[in-house]
């Protein structure tokens, strides 16, 4: 099969949960025999290779026509230069022009390497530069939008306003896909309500690499916090339970792995509670592995996700870990037996689960090899992978 995956964010470069899900789910194909190109419409700034093969997955990055270095990073003049662009239409203008370019970049891609099919995500970053109704290029091969959590996902999670023009760009995306698959079934749930899709969605999880467990010693009373430094992702929350963590257990340490403002966070700290905290920023591959691995508890007291990759992540390594019970969490984990669902909401009981697990350690030890089972015989990227064959296989019988 020949595959075409549209992604804004493949890596190296800048990138979230969806770079990561497309890189490995693309890697997996090419092993096992499909032709697999991916593309993406980067905005300005977006540095790295316009064509390069990584893993024989051939990439293809196209650019805005204003593409510059000057609105690389999230610095102030960026901000500000962005903002006057919009409200001068001058990014609506870019907008169309370049999308029109990446249509036919596309089509060309299609008749280059024969494509049988496209996979795309529900969120595209090209929207939230558009000040009015600029729908997505119909394409001419099948086309399956995988719900990684869109622009109107997120803001209505958030009990945000949507505009409206974003709201109707990706409403039709999802009208003209041959196929919507969904990284969670609460997200198709909530993507379904909030789009008014009504047709069925299949079920595609995240796939990880799993590995054997890492021959790495657990640091006692070490905990681990990977991702944004955003309220979505519950690090507020975390601050607040660490307090009560402390006072109980004074030698305990939490790492913080993410960007984002870092002030916000240590504002909610007490100066006992500070002094046991160390915040790291962004940090590259192996250094996230190695805190993963040697952190006795993986925290993520998240409220909103859409399939909660950080989590796998944790689990993955065999590291006992606590996820929200909102949203995607009680898909990922089975509470009490591979690991630990909290409420964000309640700052106490998620300061007791931290407690509870760091004074048990046959039980946290437990959870800890039950949740690596887990991500191994559900979610592991060669599973996901074959399932996602199917799904296109499908597609493809009923073009």
């Amino acid at each position: 099969m020949n595959i075409l995956y549209l992604c804004d964010e493949y890596p190296p470069g800048r990138h979230g949960g969806i770079g990561t899900a497309v890189q490995l789910l693309a890697r997996e194909m090419v092993k096992n025999g499909h032709t697999v190109v991916v593309a993406g419409l980067y905005h300005w700034g977006y540095g790295g290779e316009d064509v390069f093969t990584d893993e024989g997955v051939k990439v293809f990055r196209y650019r805005m026509k204003l593409a510059s270095e000057r609105f690389a990073g999230n610095s102030f003049l960026t901000r500000a230069t962005t903002r006057i662009l919009k409200e001068t239409s001058v990014l609506q203008w870019d907008v169309r022009r370049s999308l029109k370019m990446y249509g036919q970049a596309i089509e060309d891609l299609i008749r280059k390497f024969a494509i049988d099919i496209i996979e795309m995500p529900d969120y595209n970053d090209y929207m939230r530069f558009c000040s009015n109704y600029v729908p997505f290029p119909k394409l001419s091969v099948p086309v399956v939008v995988k719900l990684h959590g869109s622009h109107t996902y997120f803001l209505k999670e958030a009990n945000k306003p949507v505009p409206h023009h974003i709201w109707q760009m990706e409403h039709d995306l999802l009208q003209q896909a041959s196929m919507v698959t969904s990284v969670s079934n609460y997200t198709a749930k909530k993507t379904s309500k909030y789009l008014n899709y009504t047709h069925t969605i299949e079920i595609l999880y995240n796939g990880l690499k799993v590995g054997p467990l890492p021959l790495v010693e657990k640091i006692a009373l070490q905990a681990v916090f990977t991702g944004s430094l955003a309220e979505k992702k519950g690090i507020y929350q975390l601050a607040k339970a660490w307090n009560i963590v402390t006072l109980k257990e004074p030698k305990a340490r939490l790492l913080i792995l993410g960007k984002g403002p870092q002030g916000k966070v240590k504002a909610l700290l007490t100066n006992e509670a500070i002094r046991t905290v160390v915040f790291k920023g962004h940090v590259d591959k192996h250094t996230l592995q190695y805190d993963l691995s040697s952190s006795a508890l993986a925290i993520f007291p998240s409220y909103a996700e859409t399939f909660g990759l950080a989590a796998a992540e944790a689990m993955a390594v065999g590291t006992a870990t606590i996820f929200s019970v909102r949203t995607s969490g009680p898909e990922v984990l089975k509470d009490g037996i591979d690991g630990v669902l909290a409420d964000p909401d309640d700052v106490n009981d998620l300061a007791q689960k931290i407690l509870y697990l760091f004074e048990h350690d046959d039980k946290r030890n437990e959870m800890a090899i039950n949740g690596y089972k887990r991500i191994k015989e559900n979610f592991e990227i060669g599973i996901i992978s074959a399932n996602n064959v199917k799904v296109y296989y499908n597609v493809l019988l009923k073009k």
